[in-house]
């Protein structure tokens, strides 16, 4: 169990933030998403995600790291027709994250580290990057964390068409915050059937052309997350940490 109040500047008051920030290498900023993950995780599953493991890394670099609240928007247009879902248009997710970095930088914090638990926001994500470095001088780097664990996500998923609500993703619920997992309404993913060799979103390299969420699945999911384990969910978790600290090592070195 992570201990909030010691890398989480949300539950710190003034003064232990400003001790935090003065011993403070790197602030991790998680975002996420408020989108449907069909009827086997809750809407706030990207975001839970993203700020968990936010935790959990800084916690490995303490006292290196802090943890901005996360943020619970992010570009979701495909996920739009089923309920619940909301988006930010890229500029105005750049814009909020960028003004997050900017005030921070006031406090004294040099680097930054976004930690992202939803696909949506990776394209808004590598042009906010390539903005800090090259525009505003400011060391920055992201992870979507499916992509530094891809080797084992493959490995231990159960179908060919996992990536979202699916088998992974609800392992990483599990270890990391179950309630965002209702077990009892659990579901494989309803695969639409499509003459469109390019629609599975997993595939890579993919052809560049974006599909709403349902012309994919009938019911918001892909995968089984009935296959899902929190033993599966935990070795991921280990790994995230594990390679991000790896990652951050290297970043805060140079």
């Amino acid at each position: 169990m992570i201990d909030e109040r010691r890398v989480a500047l949300a539950k710190m008051t003034s003064p232990e933030a400003a001790e935090a920030l003065a011993g403070a290498e790197v602030a991790l900023i998680p975002v996420g998403a408020t989108e449907q993950h069909g009827p086997n995780m809750s809407l706030e599953t990207d975001t839970a995600v993203a700020y968990q493991l936010a935790l959990h890394t800084a916690a490995a670099l303490h006292p290196r790291a802090v943890v901005t609240p996360p943020l619970p928007y992010g570009v979701s247009y495909h996920h739009m027709s089923f309920p619940g879902t909301m988006t930010l248009s890229p500029e105005t997710f750049q814009a909020v994250v960028l003004e997050v970095v900017e005030s921070l930088r006031q406090h004294g914090v040099e680097r930054f580290f976004i930690i992202d638990g939803h696909a949506g926001n990776q394209g808004a994500l590598d042009v906010l990057m390539t903005k800090l470095r090259f525009q505003k001088k400011i060391r920055a780097a992201y992870l979507f964390y499916f992509t530094i664990v891809d080797d084992l996500m493959r490995e231990g998923a159960q179908t060919e068409r996992w990536g979202h609500a699916c088998e992974v993703e609800t392992s990483m619920g599990l270890a990391l915050q179950p309630d965002i997992v209702h077990g009892e309404a659990l579901e494989a993913g309803k695969i639409r059937s499509t003459s469109l060799p390019y629609s599975n979103v997993m595939e890579s390299p993919r052809v560049g052309v974006p599909l709403a969420f349902e012309e994919i699945t009938e019911n918001g999911a892909l995968g089984d997350a009935r296959q899902a384990s929190e033993e599966f969910g935990q070795e991921l978790t280990n790994a995230i940490v594990r390679r991000t600290v790896e990652f951050l090592e290297r970043f805060l070195s140079h």
